[in-house]
C-alpha cells in the first residue's frame, strides 16, 4: 500500500453502512481545517458540489475530502476528481452492509427526492436480488483481474468494520497523527425488525464473489 504524502490530496471513501458516519468524526478531528464533505443531498436530489483541491489543498495544511464516492450513481471518484492518487476506505462483511444499508434506506428513505430507491420487498427477496454497492465506491473499477493492484496502488490504507479499533489505529500511524478510542462513538444504527437464517449467509456469499474476494483480501491483511 501507499505511504501517504502530505504534498498530495486524500478521499477517505465512506462505504454506506460501513462505520463512516462515526469515523467521520475522527477524520474531521485530524484534518481540523481543511475537511471537506462529498455527498449526494438525498432529500433534494442535489449532486455533491465539486471543488477546487489544487487551491484548497497544501502541504502545510493538507486536505481530506470524505463521502459517499458512487460510480453507479454519477459522483464516484472519476465523475470528480480522477486526477486524487491516495485513498482510505473502511470496508464491512458485505452481508452484513447491505442488510444494514436495507433497514436504513428503510427508516430514513421517506424524506428522499427518489423513492424508487426505497426497498419494497421484504428482507430475503432484498438481499437475493440486490447487488451490494461497496466496490461501486471504489476509486477505478474492480474486476477479478485488478482487485489487488488496485488496492496496493492508490491506498494508504483499507480498514474493517469488524476490527474498527485496530484500523483507526493504522490509518492514525500512517497518517501520522494519533488515535484514541474513547473518540469512537457508535452513531447512525437502524434498528432491525427481520432475521434470516443463518445458512442464507453463504448462499449470499456465492452471489456475491468478487465482493468477498476484496473483503477477504483486506480481512486477511488484519491476520
Amino acid at each position: 500500500m501507499l505511504t501517504y504524502n502530505k504534498a498530495k490530496p486524500l478521499i477517505v471513501i465512506h462505504v454506506p453502512k460501513a462505520a463512516g458516519k462515526s469515523t467521520r468524526e475522527i477524520f474531521k478531528s485530524w484534518f481540523e481545517g481543511n475537511f471537506h464533505n462529498h455527498y449526494y443531498n438525498e432529500n433534494e436530489g442535489l449532486m455533491p458540489q465539486k471543488l477546487d483541491l489544487h487551491r484548497l489543498h497544501s502541504y502545510e495544511n493538507p486536505l481530506v475530502l470524505h463521502g459517499h464516492f458512487n460510480r453507479s450513481r454519477g459522483f464516484g471518484v472519476e465523475d470528480y476528481y480522477p486526477e486524487v492518487e491516495q485513498f482510505i476506505t473502511i470496508l464491512r462483511d458485505p452481508y452484513e452492509q447491505l442488510i444494514s444499508h436495507y433497514f436504513y434506506t428503510q427508516k430514513q428513505g421517506g424524506s428522499w427526492k427518489d423513492q424508487s430507491r426505497l426497498p419494497v420487498s421484504d428482507l430475503h427477496t432484498y438481499m437475493v436480488n440486490t447487488e451490494p454497492n461497496m466496490l461501486n465506491h471504489f476509486p477505478r473499477e474492480i474486476s477479478v483481474a485488478n482487485f489487488k493492484d488496485i488496492i496496493e496502488e492508490y491506498f494508504v490504507e483499507i480498514g474493517i468494520t469488524e476490527k474498527l479499533v485496530a484500523s483507526l489505529s493504522r490509518i492514525a500511524d500512517k497518517l501520522g497523527v494519533s488515535f484514541d478510542e474513547q473518540q469512537l462513538q457508535e452513531l447512525n444504527k437502524t434498528e432491525r425488525n427481520q432475521v434470516l437464517p443463518e445458512s442464507f449467509k453463504q448462499h449470499f456469499v456465492e452471489l456475491n464473489p468478487l465482493e468477498y474476494a476484496v473483503y477477504d483480501y483486506v480481512f486477511s491483511r488484519f491476520d
